[in-house]
C-alpha cells in the first residue's frame, strides 16, 4: 500500500497541470482518425484559426476527433494600437502554429490563406509561404488549400508546399464556378496540372457560403455535385453551407430564436438520394456557430449569448451587458428539454457548472464559442454516425 506522503506527492503533481496543460495532456492521446482518406460520416468544420475554435476541437470526445477534420482559415493579425504594437505576420502565425501543435497534435488540418492579401486584395503568395513554412516547421499536419481563381504565382507556392510536405490539395470551389458546366473539368484538370497532383490527391470542397434557405442548399448543392466530373476519382468530396447569419446584434434579448439547419437538413437530403442511388455521397461541412467570409472586425465585446445546436436548430439567445447576464442564460438552458446534459459535450459540462454558478460571472466571449462550438461539434458528429 503507498505511503500517505507518496499519494500526496502524485496528487499535487496532478494539481500543478493548468489548463494548458491538460489540453496538451488530451492531445496526445492518439484517436483512430482515418487520415486524408475519408468518405461521408465525416465532417470539414470551416473556422477562423482561433483559440476558441481550437479548444473545442480539443475537448472533444475522442470518437467525434475520429470523425472530423477542420478547414482553418488564416485571418490578419490584428493592427497595433496607442499602447500595444501589432505583430508580424510570423509571430502571430508562430503562435497559431504552436498552438495547433500542441492541441489538435498529429491530426489533419486544411489551411487556408486567402485572407491574408496583398496591396491589391488577392491572396498573396509570400504570406501563404510564410505560414505553410512555419506550419512545416512546427510540424503541423497541414493541408493547403487553393481556388481555381487564385494567381499563376499562388498556385506556384501551393505546389512548392505539396511537393515539400506530400499530402497533397484541397480545391475549394463556389458555386460560381458551376457556372459554365462546359468549362469545368477543364479548369479542375488545369489546376491539377499547375499544383502538380493526380485527382487520387484533391479533395474537394464545394463551399455553397451562407445559405439561409433550405431550398438554396438543396437546389444549389444537387447542381454542384451533380456537374462535378470525375466525382470517384477525387480523395475526398465534401459539400459545405453555413445557416448563421453574420450578426445577431439586432435580435431581441431574453428570449431564444431558432436558426434553422439549412446547411445541415440540406445536406441531409441530398445524402439521402445519394445513398439510395448507390452513388458517391460527399462529406458534410459547415461554419459551426458562426457566419463565414471574410475575417471581421468587431469595435465592441458582444453582449452575453449562447448559440445552441439542436437537431434541426441552432437556438439563439442574447442577454444583457449586465454582470450574471450570462449565468441566467445558462440556467434557463440547463431546464430546457433541448439542453443535451451535462455528459454530452465538454461544452454542456462547463455551461452546466456556469448555470450553477452564484455571482455575478458572465466568462468571457472565448469561452461562450468554446462552448458552444464544441457542442456543435459533437451533435453533428452524433448525427452523421446514425446514417445508414
Amino acid at each position: 500500500m503507498p505511503s500517505k506522503k507518496a499519494s500526496s506527492t502524485r496528487a499535487k503533481a496532478v494539481k500543478q497541470l493548468n489548463k494548458t496543460e491538460l489540453r496538451v495532456a488530451r492531445a496526445q492521446v492518439a484517436v483512430p482518425h482515418p487520415g486524408l482518406v475519408f468518405g461521408y460520416k465525416h465532417q470539414v468544420f470551416i473556422a477562423k484559426l482561433k483559440r476558441g475554435e481550437v479548444w473545442a476541437l480539443n475537448h472533444l470526445k475522442f470518437t467525434s476527433k475520429a470523425v472530423t477534420t477542420p478547414l482553418f482559415e488564416m485571418w490578419p493579425a490584428n493592427p497595433g494600437t496607442t499602447t500595444k504594437p501589432g505583430k508580424t505576420l510570423t509571430a502571430h502565425t508562430n503562435d497559431l502554429m504552436e498552438t495547433l501543435t500542441t492541441e489538435w497534435t498529429n491530426l489533419p488540418c486544411y489551411i487556408d490563406t486567402q485572407y491574408l492579401q496583398n496591396a491589391g486584395g488577392a491572396p498573396s503568395p509570400a504570406n501563404a509561404q510564410t505560414v505553410f513554412n512555419i506550419a512545416r516547421a512546427k510540424n503541423v499536419n497541414a493541408i493547403p488549400a487553393t481556388s481555381p481563381y487564385f494567381s499563376p504565382a499562388f498556385q506556384q507556392i501551393i505546389n512548392n508546399v505539396v511537393a515539400a510536405d506530400g499530402r497533397g490539395v484541397m480545391f475549394r470551389l463556389p458555386v460560381a464556378f458551376f457556372n459554365n458546366v462546359q468549362n469545368i473539368a477543364g479548369l479542375l484538370d488545369g489546376l491539377a496540372v499547375a499544383i502538380g497532383v493526380a485527382r487520387n490527391q484533391v479533395d474537394i470542397l464545394i463551399d455553397l457560403a451562407h445559405r439561409p434557405e433550405l431550398v438554396e442548399v438543396q437546389q444549389l448543392g444537387t447542381h454542384c455535385i451533380n456537374n462535378l466530373p470525375n466525382i470517384n476519382a477525387w480523395r475526398t468530396v465534401t459539400l459545405a453551407a453555413g445557416c448563421f447569419p453574420d450578426s445577431i446584434a439586432t435580435l431581441p434579448t431574453g428570449n431564444w430564436i431558432p436558426v434553422d439547419r439549412s446547411d445541415w437538413i440540406g445536406w441531409s437530403g441530398i445524402a439521402a438520394q445519394r445513398i439510395a442511388a448507390n452513388v458517391r455521397v460527399p462529406s458534410y461541412g459547415d461554419y459551426g456557430v458562426r457566419c463565414g467570409g471574410a475575417p471581421m472586425v468587431i469595435p465592441n465585446s458582444p453582449a452575453p449569448n449562447l448559440r445552441y445546436t439542436t437537431t434541426n436548430q441552432i437556438m439563439v439567445r442574447r442577454g444583457a451587458k449586465t454582470p450574471g447576464s450570462m449565468q441566467a442564460i445558462c440556467a434557463d438552458l440547463v431546464n430546457r428539454q433541448f439542453f443535451g446534459g451535462p455528459t454530452f459535450s465538454q461544452g454542456d459540462a462547463d455551461i452546466a457548472v456556469l448555470a450553477a454558478t452564484t455571482g455575478q460571472t458572465n466568462g468571457s466571449a472565448e469561452q461562450w464559442v468554446q462552448w458552444c462550438t464544441n457542442h456543435h461539434l459533437e451533435m453533428t458528429a452524433s448525427q452523421i454516425q446514425t446514417l445508414p
